[in-house]
């Protein structure tokens, strides 16, 4: 297997590398807003995220809070890349998988930033993302899994052979003369083929696909869990007045009515947030011991 991490793709390793570097730029980045929140540069980066939300009715205070919670999901999202970067340019299978859902959601939420360099990081990581599953990164991943089989190296095997009876020369002793009782002369055998045959495919493993399929699903759902409960905590009222005047309230229903389905929507989400987490969990422990015994 050492042989196999040796000659790890060039790609995977510029791919990871980029990541990284993303993860590291946008954790300074809001390390920079956080210190600085109270100086004249940091208040008017606040003031240009936050006025749209004061403009639509939320107060200054909670628009303040949501500006906060969306840097540290920004600056924990970033933080993961870096981890999972560097496990999955080791050959960390489960890294890679983690590292394609946390990439893309720190690139969308850096390009929610709104300036140009933010946009053009957010593209890059974007880019990044499609480059783990490159058909040289998905074979060596294979190779290093077991899945397949390294092209056998030629080494001058098997050796030549000798030479036949016509071949001789003169002075080469009499084979007949060797087996008095008249039994013939020995023959020259071929040389066994000295590559090993090749193994069949192992058959498929339907615990480590499902909880591949697990792991997806719930970390997509556990996300939008999330945004929706902090959205329904700090913006609720402006969620029941978009309902009311951007005319999607297609079933005519009163104020009090929208309240209420956004509440059950709330306590359906706060049921199926832990769930999911539990789901992660449960799935990215078989995932390792699959990876370990493997």
């Amino acid at each position: 297997m050492t042989e196999h991490r040796s000659a790890r793709p060039p790609r995977l390793v510029t791919t990871c590398a980029y990541l990284g570097v993303i993860g590291v730029f946008q954790v300074i980045q809001v390390i920079i807003v956080l210190t600085g929140w109270y100086s004249a540069s940091g208040e008017e980066q606040v003031k240009r995220f936050t006025d749209p939300l004061v403009s639509d009715g939320i107060s200054r205070g909670d628009a303040e809070t949501v500006y906060r919670i969306y840097l540290a999901t920004l600056a924990i999202l970033a933080a993961s890349v870096l981890v999972f970067a560097v496990y999955t340019v080791k050959g960390h299978a489960v890294s890679r998988i983690m590292l394609t859902i946390t990439a893309p959601l720190m690139a969308l939420l850096g390009i929610t930033q709104g300036s140009f360099l933010s946009i053009v990081v957010s593209i890059v990581a974007l880019t990044c993302v499609f480059q783990l599953w490159n058909a040289d990164v998905r074979r060596w991943f294979a190779l290093i899994s077991g899945k397949e089989q390294p092209a056998p190296v030629a080494s001058g095997w098997p050796p030549p052979l000798p030479p036949t009876q016509t071949e001789q020369s003169p002075a080469a002793p009499n084979p007949a003369a060797q087996h008095p009782q008249g039994a013939p002369p020995q023959q020259w055998a071929p040389h066994p083929q000295a590559y090993a045959q090749p193994r069949p495919p192992a058959p498929a493993d339907w615990v480590k696909i499902l909880s591949l399929i697990t792991l997806i699903g719930s970390s997509v759902v556990a996300a939008g869990c999330a945004v929706y409960l902090v959205m329904y905590e700090f913006a609720r009222e402006e969620l029941v007045r978009q309902q009311l005047d951007s005319g999607m309230n297609w079933m005519n229903l009163t104020e009090a009515e929208i309240r209420d389905s956004y509440r059950d929507l709330a306590v359906v989400s706060w049921v199926v947030l832990p769930l999911c987490l539990a789901a992660i969990a449960v799935s990215t422990v078989l995932l390792v011991r699959r990876r370990r015994r493997s």
